[in-house]
Parts: C-alpha cells; sequence; structure tokens
C-alpha cells in the first residue's frame, strides 16, 4: 500500500519537521578551477575536484584563492571533512511511463528515526513485517545459475509473503543486480503481485557521473 501523499509532499515534511539534511564534502567548492591536464583529478572522497558542489569556504586554501595547483587537500577523507547542506537531490525517476525508483540523497549521519518514519509514510504507514539486509558480493560474486535463481526466489518469494523490506547496495553489480532482475521477474510472472519494496543504500561518490547528472536534473523542485 502506497501513501495518499507524493514523495515529494513526505520530503518536505521530512525536512520542515524532523529536520532532514544532506551532507557533502567541503574539501573543494564550486570555486575550484583545474588546469585542462588536471580535469580529471579526483578528491579523497571519490569525487571529481570539479564536480563539487559545496559553495562555503573549503578546507584547501589554496582552492579558496581559485588556484588550479591544489597543495592543501587531505589524502584520506574523514568525517570533518564533510558538511550539512540542504536537501536538494530527490524525486522518482519514470520507468516505461509510470513512476518508477524514488529516491534522496540525505545526510548518512542523520538518526535513523526520521529515515525510517519517511519510508514508512511512503509505504501507507505500513510498517514492514520482516526486513532482509542483502549486501556483500559485489566483486566477487561467483554462483551456479541454478543456485543463484534458488536464493533469490526464496528471498522475493519471503519479502512478498511477509511484508518484508530487502535492503541493498542498490548498485547494478553482484548480489544486488540479482535482487533486482528477481524483482522485476516477480512482477512479470505473478498475475496480481504483491508489492515488494527494495530500498537500495549506498554512498553519492560510488554513484557514476552520469547517474549523479540524471538524480540531480529529475529533480523538479529545490526545498528551501
Amino acid at each position: 500500500m502506497e501513501s495518499k501523499k507524493s514523495w515529494e509532499d513526505l520530503i518536505s515534511r521530512a525536512i520542515e519537521v524532523e529536520k532532514i539534511v544532506c551532507r557533502t564534502c567541503k574539501i573543494y567548492n564550486q570555486k575550484v578551477r583545474t588546469s585542462r591536464d588536471d580535469a580529471n583529478m579526483k578528491c579523497c572522497c571519490g569525487r571529481l575536484v570539479r564536480r563539487h558542489s559545496f559553495d562555503g569556504t573549503c578546507l584547501s586554501l589554496n582552492a579558496n584563492n581559485n588556484n588550479a595547483e591544489i597543495t592543501n587537500a587531505p589524502k584520506e577523507f574523514k568525517r570533518t571533512h564533510s558538511s550539512t547542506v540542504p536537501v536538494t537531490v530527490y524525486g522518482a525517476l519514470k520507468s516505461n511511463g509510470s513512476i518508477g525508483c524514488k529516491y534522496i540523497r540525505i545526510d548518512h549521519q542523520l538518526p535513523m528515526a526520521p529515515i525510517y518514519e519517511l519510508l514508512v509514510n511512503d509505504c501507507g504507514d505500513t510498517k514492514p513485517g520482516l526486513i532482509l539486509s542483502i549486501y556483500g558480493g559485489a566483486k566477487y560474486f561467483t554462483m551456479t545459475e541454478k543456485l543463484e535463481k534458488e536464493i533469490i526466489r526464496g528471498i522475493i518469494d519471503a519479502a512478498a509473503t511477509s511484508n518484508a523490506w530487502i535492503l541493498t547496495t542498490g548498485v547494478n553489480n553482484g548480489v544486488s543486480k540479482l535482487i533486482g532482475e528477481g524483482i522485476s521477474h516477480y512482477r512479470l510472472l505473478k498475475a496480481n503481485p504483491n508489492k515488494i519494496v527494495c530500498i537500495g543504500l549506498t554512498k553519492w561518490g560510488t554513484i557514476n557521473e552520469s547517474t549523479r547528472f540524471e538524480l540531480k536534473h529529475t529533480t523538479k523542485v529545490s526545498i528551501k
């Protein structure tokens, strides 16, 4: 059962009432200009230096002076290298003309309670009967095809019959990819499929550039 309120309305309420925020790297900011030879230079947070969206005072002194030769940048990313910012990346991607994946970029250091409440509200105030956390195997996931099908079928059937939430990395490889394919097959094969809630939790820096671009530009409204 889905909420009668839109995903965007639920996020607006979560921002206003629960004070949910986003978090971004502040080692570099929007003013940084790199040379053509250093266009693909990466920050220790995993993103390209030129792709940083932070608009405050950054940690690299030379970067604040728009100097392309950045020497004060840390080599290892730490919590102190980030800052909270307003939530501006959220929405729902369309799949074959219908609403598909809903998404939001938020601070990973937020308490779990407001995030859980947001998800429950989106599910029509229905709490999960079971939570299945399916992680690992992104790089070295090897299994026979028969065993893969049996395991994935078991997970999907368990989720469908017990009102479960499935938690994955949300990336398109390893066991996470198999879970996504299993849900798609379930919906195609079942005449009246039950609603399966699958939640992908991943770091913003692990998403490729093209996907980040799509998510940013699919966002229709900027919540202040």
